[in-house]
């Protein structure tokens, strides 16, 4: 599969074919593809890179304030969970991780030790750092291992198939990080900025949220939102930073990421509708961070894109852009059975 051209909720490929996409680009394109006021955004940078964490652009500077907390970004959503991790191993001096069963972090080696798919993990498990107490999403951990740094969570689990646990999942899981002096890291890096129906899901818990996906509003960024004051500080080891990328704060992602802060808020109304729809329609999740039982490619055949979801693949996910309209769905979901 190839596309040609996309936008908005609507993706031409390169055979012909004019499908809906239910994915935005695996939630990306929150405000639809080729959004007019990101290009616009994007258009008016004077800067277009600046030195990483040497040297940050106006654009970045005034990303950074329009944050609701302290950041240090990353590239990727495995950046900000790497982050996020290796804050937690600077505040208490602690390797254990707590972790989940289907969950996704991302496929660097720190953040990879706490995914919870095999295929994705077992290859590389020699070099993986840990050690990692993996308990089942959605209930209460008990009292955490003595060696615990954090206990990293998804509110709501993407890859893993739109699992929505219960609602006292997440507070269990703050009173356990008390308990045992171990921070509490939110990895809303699908789940957040409006997708799930909440910009900031898991905030009222946690130490550090983590976002990205849709942050760049189309391009790489990502950003491990320090919650819990004084986290920020333990990040300054020295003259330089001892974590960081050559394209960290990218202008033109930070300018784009302005309109996503902007404008995802406006959206949250729309959201849980559109996703009352999708619950109707037998999708379970929360939002428009839905999955069902079913077949990628027989979707595409029917001229809508979706993603494979779950441990064993046996779901397809639906992430639109939250911009989606009611006919938009409709129609989709008509094409679909």
């Amino acid at each position: 599969m190839i596309w040609a051209r996309a936008e908005g909720c609507r993706v031409a490929l390169q055979d012909g074919r004019e499908v809906l996409d239910l994915t935005g680009g695996f939630g990306v394109a929150a405000l639809g593809h080729r959004n007019e006021r990101i290009l616009e955004a994007w258009r008016g940078q004077e800067v277009v890179h600046a030195l990483g964490d040497l040297a940050d652009a106006e654009v970045t500077v005034r990303f950074r304030e329009e944050l609701p907390w302290p950041a240090k970004l990353g590239v990727t959503g495995e950046d900000a969970v790497e982050i996020a991790i290796r804050t937690a191993h600077l505040a208490n001096g602690r390797l254990g991780i707590v972790a989940f069963d289907g969950a996704y972090h991302g496929t660097g080696l720190l953040a990879l030790a706490a995914t919870g798919f095999d295929r994705f993990r077992v290859p590389w498990e020699p070099w993986l750092p840990g050690p990692v107490h993996r308990r089942a999403y959605g209930a209460d951990p008990g009292p955490l291992p003595d060696d615990t740094t954090c206990v990293v969570v998804e509110p709501v689990q993407g890859r893993g198939g739109s699992r929505v646990p219960p609602a006292d999942f997440l507070p269990a899981l703050r009173r356990r990080c008390d308990d045992a002096g171990a921070l509490l890291v939110v990895d809303a890096i699908y789940a957040g900025l409006g997708r799930t129906g909440l910009m900031w899901p898991g905030a009222e818990v946690a130490d550090v949220l983590c976002v990205g996906k849709a942050l760049g509003g189309g391009l790489p960024l990502s950003a491990a939102l320090f919650v819990k004051d004084g986290l920020a500080e333990l990040w300054q080891l020295g003259p330089e930073d001892v974590y960081t990328h050559t394209h960290v704060g990218n202008p033109l992602a930070c300018a784009a990421a302005l309109v996503v802060l902007e404008e995802a808020p406006r959206l949250l109304e729309r959201v849980v509708a559109a996703g009352a729809r999708f619950e109707r329609a037998g999708w379970h999740g929360r939002g428009l961070l839905r999955a069902r039982p079913g077949d990628a490619d027989e979707a595409l055949a029917r001229g809508v894109i979706v993603v494979p979801a779950g441990l064993d693949g046996a779901l397809v996910q639906a992430t639109p852009p939250l911009t989606i309209s009611d006919a938009e769905l409709d129609e989709a979901l008509d094409r679909l059975g």
